[in-house]
């Protein structure tokens, strides 16, 4: 099991702000916050797959970066609790587009991703081209990782199931980028989470997933439980899980 979470967004500069359409486990939408509920969410899930047999590399802080991410090869979970983005207005036509390309301006695979470390810095100096430098794994980026023998991709982040509707593609995005990489089974969010909740949420469910082996059912039943603790849907209803059981 590979895991990453609190990732160092600002490393060789001071925080920012980003105008973009951010998305936050909690906190000002505009400024990459850091995650405290990530931190705990790593080491409980680690302790608990461990305790299991799990062999696990965990990635935290200035090591959980984007480069270790390309890096994996075929882990049977990847998880990873960080910030998440979808931009689907951002202009990629601009002058700063690394990759010369006007097509790639329209491409929706590049307007959506999850931020690691360094993150920040990059959307210090652009709020377009989020292939600048290493900090921000980007759908299409995301697509060509090896992931054909994993069992279970869980992007605990926000608004990491949504996506553009093209003619004749479905919906483009994360989702459609870790099913392309081969990934069996997603967990994703579609709105805003709370961090505190969303922690609460995958230890119940790995919990239940290690005693019964039935990811589907052990995902309801911790959706379930944190419904009981938190009435309002903004807590428990953003989850989804896609692919195969």
């Amino acid at each position: 099991a590979e895991m990453f979470g609190k990732p160092t967004y600002y490393v060789s500069s001071k925080p920012g702000s980003w105008t973009g359409r951010a998305t936050t486990r909690g906190g000002n939408p505009d400024v990459i916050g850091q995650l405290p509920g990530t931190e705990k969410e790593v080491t409980e899930l680690k302790d608990l797959l461990r305790r299991d047999g799990w062999v696990t590399t965990d990635h935290k802080e200035k090591q959980a970066t984007e480069q270790a991410i390309k890096a994996m090869d075929n882990p049977k979970i990847f998880h990873i609790a960080t910030h998440g983005f979808f931009q689907p207005d951002a202009d990629l036509s601009s002058e700063d587009i690394a990759m010369n390309e006007n097509l790639a301006a329209q491409n929706p695979l590049l307007k959506t991703g999850l931020l690691m470390s360094g993150a920040g810095d990059i959307l210090n100096e652009t709020t377009s081209n989020f292939n600048l430098d290493d900090g921000i794994l980007t759908a299409y980026e995301a697509m060509n990782l090896n992931l054909d023998k994993t069992d279970l991709v869980v992007l605990s982040a926000c608004e990491t199931g949504l996506g553009e509707i093209q003619a004749g593609e479905g919906v483009y995005g994360l989702q459609r980028a870790f099913l392309v990489a081969g990934a069996r089974t997603i967990i994703m969010s579609l709105f805003k989470v709370s961090d505190e909740a969303t922690q609460k949420l995958m230890v119940k469910f790995y919990s239940k997933w290690l005693a019964t082996g039935d990811k589907r059912a052990s995902f309801i039943q911790a959706k379930q439980e944190i419904r009981d603790e938190y009435k309002d849907p903004i807590f428990w209803g953003p989850f989804i899980m896609i692919g195969l059981d």
